[in-house]
């Protein structure tokens, strides 16, 4: 991965940024492509399925003073939110996988959440910039605690998940940090 610096280098030139942009959408069609091979993998396992797809996936770091309010917060549409409410008020997830890939800056993440007692599944999937995510993986890495949220863009929120497994987040945090001086 290359680090750059403001105003100079490849991010100036409008050939790289298209290029970006290609790759951009490619590893986005691939990460959708995989969430609907997991969830058809674990419906085949007699499972019942919801995968979301983020509109939208903020890194929200804690604000001043506040304890909870920080995570990757997934912002999905009225009717999404509504299908993953039905699924989170049906089950107790209390298995979290993580699967991504970085490319290019960009984070392609998804989140399963398993209730293996009532064979429930809910993927979630979501891209952000990793720029974006230096004063998140600061906090949950020394909270040793992080949180997913799938919420709508008016803010209610569908439901909340707890992570004490962190690494499954953020495996490299150095990678993120090179990122923190970024444009």
């Amino acid at each position: 991965m290359d680090q750059q610096s403001r105003g100079d280098g490849p991010a100036a030139n409008g050939a790289h940024l298209s290029e970006t942009s290609e790759s951009v959408k490619t590893n986005w069609e691939r990460t959708l492509q995989d969430i609907e091979a997991m969830a058809a993998d674990r419906e085949e396992n007699g499972f019942t399925t919801c995968t979301i797809t983020a509109g939208s996936t903020a890194p929200v770091p804690p604000a001043e003073g506040a304890d909870d309010e920080f995570g990757l917060t997934f912002i999905v549409s009225k009717a999404d939110g509504e299908t993953f409410e039905s699924h989170y008020d049906s089950a107790e997830f209390t298995e979290t996988a993580v699967y991504q890939r970085t490319q290019e800056g960009h984070v392609y993440v998804v989140v399963e959440q398993l209730d293996m007692d009532a064979e429930v599944v809910v993927f979630l999937a979501g891209t952000f910039r990793m720029r974006d995510a230096t004063d998140l993986v600061r906090a949950a890495t020394d909270r040793e605690e992080m949180h997913t949220r799938v919420k709508a863009i008016d803010h209610t929120e569908y439901g909340a998940f707890t992570h004490d497994d962190v690494s499954a987040f953020f495996p490299e945090p150095a990678a993120y940090y090179a990122h923190d001086r970024q444009p």
